[in-house]
């Protein structure tokens, strides 16, 4: 399990962006990390630093490198998760001085031309705004007509101005607080909207490939973890699973080999996010059940007999990861049913809710890899 990526083993959490005020940024990220759920923040020193915020060119390391789910860039983007967990904010947090907000004419109009510059890079992607006046001192007053003219510059709701006095201990927590209510609030309308936006192409079917429509259900699963709305995400994954397996034997996009190979890796992916869900929410019985009918949809799809090698590795760690979520789940510390329960899959045995019964199988696919391309190797000889 510890080779799959962190995004994926991980449930996402919000981005927030902090741009200007620098000095500020620790305080406000150690205490956004510090909450339940805790939010990351993407700083920025100053405004002239904000087109890198959305930049075409950034690049990332690739989530699927590993050896099993290399190949599903073609279904799922490879670095679509990452980049939304670490690039693309779901909001940006301007940081203003309040003596720039209410200094001299040449300090206002730097302010509108940030505010421009910032709204023109975040709108297109639908990405929030805050503005955060931050005073200097309790005495700090800044005109109503200047406080309406930033509001209608920014284009904000005014509870999306807010004021920040850090120098006032007793006043700190109260505002750090006040920043972490809107950020999370603003957070999950971004992820909510991006969410319904896919939903609607999904329900408009407005794609002509299964591929499509399995990288939109990933998306909004996605998107409903960022909210903590556990049982949308659970729905869309598995809808995405579902639709995978209707590809075998059907899509020529790939050779036979490549894209069987393909198709197992994004399942694979599909299969640890829905287990982890089950057995995060106490489902010990339904992830059991659910690891039973994965392994007989795809256990006979060995693929050509000179590369079967890779599905006894595939199969060898769809076991050992499982006996590992059971093993470090919360759910598995139950007593396991005592009836024998009977799946499309065939019938479940009381051996099927222990970590114990996924490592012994793991290990005897693993023999079965291993004695295959030994086999090859001879025949080569």
């Amino acid at each position: 399990m510890e080779e799959y990526p962190e995004e994926l083993r991980t449930p996402p959490v919000g981005l927030i962006s902090l741009v200007g005020c620098p000095e500020l940024h620790a305080t406000i990220t150690k205490f956004l990390h510090s909450q339940q759920p805790p939010l990351n923040t993407l700083a920025f020193p100053d405004f002239s630093k904000i087109s890198l915020l959305l930049s075409a060119s950034t690049t990332s390391k690739d989530p699927l490198s590993h050896s099993s789910t290399a190949a599903a860039a073609g279904i799922l983007k490879r670095d679509w998760l990452l980049k939304h967990r670490t690039k693309i904010p779901a909001l940006v947090a301007a940081l203003f001085p309040s003596h720039h907000v209410s200094g001299d004419p040449t300090q206002w109009l730097q302010v509108c031309s940030d505010l421009d510059n910032l709204k023109a890079v975040i709108r297109p992607k639908n990405i929030k705004l805050v503005v955060v006046v931050i005073h200097s001192s309790s005495n700090d007053e800044i005109s109503e007509d200047r406080i309406i003219a930033i509001r209608k510059r920014a284009e904000l709701d005014s509870k999306y101005l807010l004021f920040f006095n850090p120098d006032v201990d007793s006043e700190l927590q109260l505002s750090l607080k006040r920043l972490r209510t809107t950020f999370e609030e603003l957070a999950n309308a971004y992820y909510r909207d991006e969410g319904r936006r896919i939903k609607t192409r999904i329900e408009k079917k407005t794609f002509s490939s299964i591929e499509l429509h399995v990288r939109y259900c990933f998306k909004v699963a996605v998107y409903a973890e960022f909210r903590r709305e556990w049982a949308e995400a659970l729905k869309f994954y598995e809808d995405g699973y579902h639709l995978l397996r209707e590809m075998v034997g059907t899509s020529t996009r790939l050779p036979a080999i490549q894209r069987l190979v393909e198709i197992k890796a994004v399942a694979e992916q599909l299969h640890f996010k829905i287990s982890t869900l089950l057995l995060h929410g106490g489902k010990i019985m339904e992830a059991v059940t659910w690891f039973h009918q994965h392994n007989a949809s795809y256990r006979k799809l060995t693929g050509a007999p000179e590369v079967i090698f890779l599905h006894w590795e595939w199969m060898s760690k769809q076991f050992l990861v499982f006996a590992e979520l059971l093993e470090t789940s919360s759910a598995a510390i139950q007593s396991a049913p005592t009836l024998v329960l009977s799946t499309a899959g065939g019938p479940l045995t009381e051996w099927e809710f222990y970590p114990a019964y996924y490592y012994q199988v793991s290990t005897r696919f693993t023999s079965m890899m291993f004695c295959t391309i030994f086999k090859v190797n001879m025949d080569l000889l």
